[in-house]
């Protein structure tokens, strides 16, 4: 049995899936928020060359000088990422692995491409807010997380995450424990190589997926289809 599989086996056993998402799945869309490449000198040469701002996140947090480059700064991220944006093939393939499975996601990125793609706006959390708001709100969902795992207690709930670095705290660190206090969970983690991170007490529950996460969901999707 393939790694795919497994991971195909455990979904569709599923009562529910819990996924947490971080920059790793964006990345894999070609969108990089820590990156100095070609895509940020097209879209924001201008204050790279002004403010020396080396790459999104960067710019996101940049103390301007004045209100007007602020926001222009937004405004243009918004306009690229978020209004711009047409769902990527990974994201395509995730709704389907997803399929009519309960789920709820978790995610500390900004640019709203899971609503986007198809996924209910009502059962994402994003817990650093988003690129629209300029990180000013966030629309707190800890009650609706926090009823989703009540309603799964002792059943057979899928903790998948995608694209969280290794040292993650925000929401790696939680998701893990709730993995080991769940007698019925499956962790399943795709990433990176290096930056796959399962620790030993839940070594028997979990899965890890490595490498390009563009690459395994289309693998996996095809094995579904």
């Amino acid at each position: 049995m393939t790694v795919y599989d497994k991971v195909l086996n455990i979904i569709s056993e599923a009562d529910a899936l819990l996924i947490g998402v971080s920059n790793g799945l964006s990345i894999s869309e070609g969108y990089h928020i820590f990156a100095d490449n070609e895509m940020f000198r097209n879209q924001f040469g201008d204050f790279r060359t002004m403010y020396g701002i080396k790459n999104v996140i960067e710019g996101c947090f940049f103390r301007y000088p004045d209100n007007e480059h602020k926001n222009e700064f937004f405004r243009r991220l918004v306009s690229f990422w978020i209004k711009d944006y047409v769902p990527s093939k990974v994201m395509k393939d995730l709704l389907t692995l997803v399929g009519d499975k309960d789920y709820f996601i978790v995610t500390s990125n900004g640019d709203r491409h899971l609503e986007l793609s198809g996924f209910d706006p009502s059962r994402i959390f994003e817990i650093e807010g988003n690129f629209e708001t300029a990180f000013s709100h966030i629309d707190d969902k800890s009650r609706e997380l926090s009823e989703f795992i009540s309603k799964y207690h002792n059943r057979k709930i899928v903790i998948l995450e995608l694209g969280i670095g290794m040292r993650n705290r925000l929401i790696k660190q939680p998701l893990m424990q709730l993995a080991s206090k769940e007698p019925y969970s499956s962790y399943i983690t795709f990433n990176l190589a290096h930056e796959i991170y399962i620790p030993q007490e839940i070594a028997e529950k979990s899965v890890a997926v490595t490498g390009d996460i563009t690459v395994s969901m289309n693998n996996l999707c095809s094995i579904k289809i």
